[in-house]
């Protein structure tokens, strides 16, 4: 897959950017292979967080080409366990909190499936999806959801605007982040709006990722791990303004930035101002706090590679088979441990992991084969994978959780684990 090195800031352009946290170079993260692709060459590219001296903005050093991805795209919102309840909430949320005018235009960048179009739909907005992978507009034709097959730009904005009018709402849901020319995406979208739109969009918060130490949510989509001083100082240059910053737990830590023009009449939150003390304080905009995360990252590594040693005499699988997967095999060296991996994703049973080729089977596998360990490398969702496996571990299986500390769980003491708060 095509990469290119990224010298200069997304955010401000400039070229004062410091290597701040290096993670193993990995294939890109998502490119599972069918048996008849192995001769496909996977190359490992760096995976890079730098950070820019001048604004603050965290970003990858290496871009991947987003056609590539996004073309070849199998990712669902359905194989994401819970995310469907989070869009009917964030629907609901938004709808009660902006009370946009029914029958008005929603528009959502990088849709997928439809779903949160679908919960804006039965409040009786006029929908519209954009998406460029191929095939999608048919799973959303399910929801009754218009979907554009197209990348979106400042020329496909001007068509949209053209044939379907202003939007009331703008949403654009893990997309921004994997978006590397962010002036032409934002272009396009102050050119749906009005000075009634709000504009918000979803992105896993590099604050909060560093708290809950998600560090396995970095790989190459992502390009950019956003905070909110550095993102109030990018779109003054386009005359809008963060108005709200709502956190949710999803993607181990994300926000919903809501967004309006400058001199529309709507208030700034006290969120907003909230974040800005929070990473402040924890200095996350500076190499001093991002070299404290790094240490531990590296801290954390040494500490399984020792744990490691003692499963190779043991039959071990991983449960996960996803981008956070592929980032924390490479960088932990799990290739020497794992037999297979297991998934509940249909669209990834039967491929193979990018690089290391680590077949991937179903889940129900687990009791016919019954390894010794499971390592769970889907670990933000280990309630959810243990409360399905439960037979597993009455017949005697372990459950690894790699992160943020390594636990072994067993039929004896699952259940204090489930009972906690995560």
């Amino acid at each position: 897959m095509k990469n290119y090195k990224k010298t200069n800031c997304r955010l401000c352009g400039s070229k004062k950017l410091i290597a701040a946290v290096k993670l193993t170079p990995t294939p890109p993260a998502d490119s599972y292979l069918k048996k008849n692709d192995f001769s496909k060459v996977l190359k490992e590219i760096p995976l890079t967080v730098m950070l820019c001296k001048d604004c603050g903005h965290s970003q990858l050093s290496h871009v991947i080409n987003a056609k590539q991805v996004y073309l070849n795209y199998i990712y669902e919102t359905a194989s994401t366990l819970g995310l469907d309840n989070h869009f009917k909430k964030c629907a609901d949320e938004v709808y009660k909190a902006y009370k946009p005018k029914k029958g008005g235009l929603v528009v959502d960048i990088g849709s997928n499936d439809g779903i949160l179009l679908h919960f804006f739909k039965k409040k009786g907005m006029r929908v519209l999806g954009v998406d460029p992978m191929p095939g999608i507009s048919k799973k959303a034709a399910k929801y009754g959801v218009k979907t554009l097959e197209i990348f979106f730009n400042k020329k496909e904005a001007n068509k949209i605007k053209k044939k379907f009018g202003s939007a009331e709402i703008i949403t654009s849901n893990n997309l921004v982040a994997d978006t590397d020319n962010l002036d032409d995406f934002v272009i396009g979208v102050k050119e749906l709006m009005t000075n009634d739109t709000i504009f918000f969009f979803e992105t896993f918060y590099f604050y909060s990722q560093v708290k809950n130490f998600v560090w396995d949510f970095t790989y190459h989509e992502h390009y950019s791990y956003f905070t909110i001083g550095p993102l109030i100082q990018y779109f003054k240059k386009f005359d809008l303004e963060i108005i709200d910053v709502v956190k949710n737990n999803t993607k181990g830590g994300s926000m919903r930035v809501v967004i309006q023009k400058i001199g529309a009449k709507r208030k700034i939150f006290k969120n907003v101002y909230k974040c800005l003390r929070d990473e402040k304080k924890s200095k996350l905009n500076s190499i001093i706090g991002i070299k404290k995360y790094s240490e531990r990252i590296q801290k954390s590594k040494n500490n399984f590679q020792i744990f490691s040693k003692k499963l190779i005499k043991y039959k071990v699988v991983g449960y996960g088979a996803s981008a956070t997967s592929t980032t924390l095999i490479y960088h932990y060296k799990l290739n020497k441990i794992l037999n297979y991996l297991v998934d509940d994703f249909k669209a990834k049973i039967n491929l193979y992991s990018p690089g290391f080729k680590i077949p991937v089977y179903a889940s129900e596998k687990l009791l016919k084969d019954k390894p010794d360990y499971v390592l769970i490398l889907a670990w933000r969702y280990a309630k959810k994978i243990i409360k399905k496996n439960i037979s597993y571990l009455n017949q005697g299986g372990k459950f690894i959780l790699p992160l943020p500390n390594i636990k072994i769980l067993n039929k004896n003491n699952y259940k204090n684990y489930l009972k906690k708060q995560f």
